[in-house]
């Protein structure tokens, strides 16, 4: 098993003495069993290997118990071990245990520069993640399992121990007198993954005695196919998207099976668990809102929405809706700093053939008629315009949502103000105030950070 756990990390990672692992580690039979895999190759090649335990809290004492037999067995096994326990009014679902181990093992990989995420999930989890989402509906995406390798957030999560069945981790454990927990929660049928596990599959085991095998082949045959479908499906993505988003009027005249693998791919690159159900769900909220100007949202987990307008349809995740508290005070001329961007505000005597378009980055104005002192910022209650080219002003927000610009977007969008009255809407457009009839006097650019101003 230590070779073989040691060629799946060389796949996809150079492993030498300034590596680093991060192991998911529950004090289970599976991750006890991978722990010490890695704390043997550890002494072979000298990299660092993280214990990160997740305290779920769902069973007070026990769950403490746990804990301590974990951070026990790390330092006995000098493995240098790492903790969270989660609030106790957290709902007790596999899904919202999935998003928060997964959260947490992500942050552990940042605080450690981590080169990969370890997790232990072996051949009988595929097989009854596969069954799981056989009973729930799934498309040839989900049919593929439990992948070796995928992305998280930038780090590598890789499953060395997939190869195995429950069964030869077992053996591992014993032969290697190791004493793993027993989680009183995994024999609790009322979750659906241990209903398959303790009464599904023992039930399909008297038709087919090789039934876990016979997923793995399946989920196996799916993946050759998948890798078929998906170089036809990168062309037609190449006509739809821009970026991350998509053309909602061009994804809504697609055939419905591509479609629903366009919404399949959309789930598993934000890292959701897909369902057909979940699929169809999304599809209907496209159809129902691709006509909407400012665009609609809808929850898909506790951080993802999915946003749809006449024009785009994306995920947002909640560090969208961060709004910039902060006030720059302008008093002259300059750079300025604003969370992720940079405002240069400069004199200019250029005279100006052709200005940029509103929704530019750039503008060249007329600051005779405010003067300094200004402020950079994000909307306030009370804010108005007056919109270039008319006579009257108007709130900010109607501003907003004649310009079409989405609600999670309008607290991140910079404005350059005098008092309460906005001047310039950074990439979307200026006050009538600023406008310059002859030669401007400033110029205005907005940059993200990172970019040479010399």
């Amino acid at each position: 098993m230590i070779e073989t756990v040691k060629n799946i990390l060389e796949k996809y990672i150079k492993i030498s003495c300034e590596t680093t692992f991060i192991v998911g580690f529950s004090g289970g039979w599976d991750s006890m069993c991978l722990l010490d895999i890695m704390n043997k190759l550890s002494k072979e090649y000298g990299f660092l290997l993280v214990a990160a335990h997740l305290n779920h809290n769902w069973r007070g004492k026990e769950s403490e118990a746990e804990k301590e037999r974990c951070l026990a067995f790390c330092e006995e096994n000098d493995i240098t071990f790492i903790s969270d326990t989660l609030t106790p009014d957290l709902k007790p679902s596999e899904l919202v245990a999935r998003e928060m181990r997964y959260d947490f093992f992500k942050r552990c990989a940042e605080e450690f520069e981590a080169d990969a995420i370890l997790t232990a999930h072996t051949k009988s989890d595929n097989a009854e993640t596969i069954l799981y989402r056989i009973i729930k509906g799934t498309g040839l995406n989900g049919l593929e399992g439990i992948r070796e390798v995928r992305d998280l957030g930038g780090f590598k999560v890789i499953r060395p121990i997939l190869n195995f069945s429950r069964k030869d981790i077992e053996n591992y454990c014993i032969k290697n007198e190791l004493y793993p927990n027993n989680d009183s929660s995994n024999t609790n049928t009322k979750y659906a993954r241990n209903n398959i596990r303790h009464n599904i599959m023992p039930a399909i085991k008297v038709i087919n005695p090789n039934i876990e095998n016979s997923l793995i082949t399946l989920a196996d045959i799916a993946a050759g196919n998948n890798k078929v479908i998906n170089e036809l499906m990168q062309n037609i993505e190449n006509q739809i998207t821009i970026g991350d988003k998509w053309l909602t009027q061009n994804f809504l005249i697609l055939n419905s099976a591509i479609k629903q693998h366009f919404v399949y791919n959309l789930l598993v690159k934000n890292d959701l668990e897909p369902s057909f159900i979940k699929i169809q769900e999304l599809i209907n909220f496209i159809t129902e809102n691709q006509k909407s100007k400012t665009g609609k949202t809808l929850s898909v987990s506790n951080d993802k929405w999915l946003f749809v307008s006449h024009k785009y349809t994306y995920f947002i995740s909640s560090e969208h809706y961060v709004k910039l508290e902060e006030i720059i005070n302008v008093d002259k001329e300059g750079l300025y700093d604003f969370g992720e961007n940079i405002i240069k505000i400069e004199k200019t005597t250029e005279k100006i053939e052709k200005y940029p378009k509103a929704i530019s980055c750039t503008a060249y104005v007329d600051l005779n008629k405010t003067g300094f002192p200004l402020t950079i910022r994000t909307r306030r209650n009370g804010d108005i315009i007056q919109p270039f080219g008319m006579q009257g002003k108007m709130k900010l927000k109607k501003y907003f949502i004649n310009k079409n610009i989405p609600e999670h977007d309008r607290d991140k969008t910079v404005l350059l103000c005098k008092d309460n009255e906005v001047l310039w809407v950074a990439g979307v457009g200026l006050s009538e105030k600023l406008r310059t009839f002859d030669v401007p006097t400033h110029k205005l650019l907005l940059e993200k950070q990172g970019k040479n101003h010399a």
